[in-house]
């Protein structure tokens, strides 16, 4: 059945990620002030949840590209992902962000991608992408790679939700209220 080999893959791929990697993800956006995020495609949608869970818990949340999105300043955070490492737009607003005088932090499919080569990755994820196949996923294209940013930023969010009691709470509050 395919939904108990996708639980296999999300598995085997889930323990390529370390407690450090997720408590440094953590500590990076407790860093700073302001968090954006920029992806395309289906990892975008998981840059999204990612913003709005970070709004919601309580921190200046933006996704690049959006009409009310403000300029990204010195001192901000950037967060990318691309699974295949060659998303030019992905690359070039990592680019732009280091230039910018903002701290970058990847996540990615590929060490041997221009966006790992031009900015150390903080997670990678071993998965298929657009470009490319892997032994690690029968999955069409990014799947893996696109479950797996939706598990590790959840990961990151329950524990930032475990910090402070009632966080469930102020989460709620933060929701949207006209849908």
């Amino acid at each position: 059945m395919e939904l108990l080999d996708i639980n296999v893959e999300l598995k085997n791929a889930s323990k390529q990620i370390t407690e450090e990697q997720i408590d440094q993800f953590i500590e990076t956006i407790d860093e700073h002030k302001r968090i954006f995020v920029y992806g395309t495609g289906r990892s975008g949608l998981m840059l999204k949840a990612l913003a709005m869970r970070l709004m919601q818990i309580g921190y200046q949340s933006y996704v690049v590209g959006e009409t009310t999105t403000p300029s990204i300043e010195k001192g901000d955070l950037l967060i990318v992902s691309s699974a295949s490492g060659e998303t030019q737009s992905v690359c070039t607003a990592a680019d732009d962000g280091v230039k910018q005088g903002v701290d970058v932090l990847v996540i990615t499919g590929s060490q041997e991608s221009t966006l790992s080569r031009n900015h150390e990755p903080l997670i990678q994820i071993e998965a298929a992408n657009k470009f490319s196949e892997s032994k690690a996923s029968i999955q069409p294209l990014g799947s893996l790679f696109e479950q797996m940013l939706l598990m590790i930023f959840d990961a990151v969010i329950l524990k930032m939700s475990k910090k402070n009691e009632g966080t469930n709470k102020k989460m709620a509050k933060r929701h949207a209220s006209i849908e």
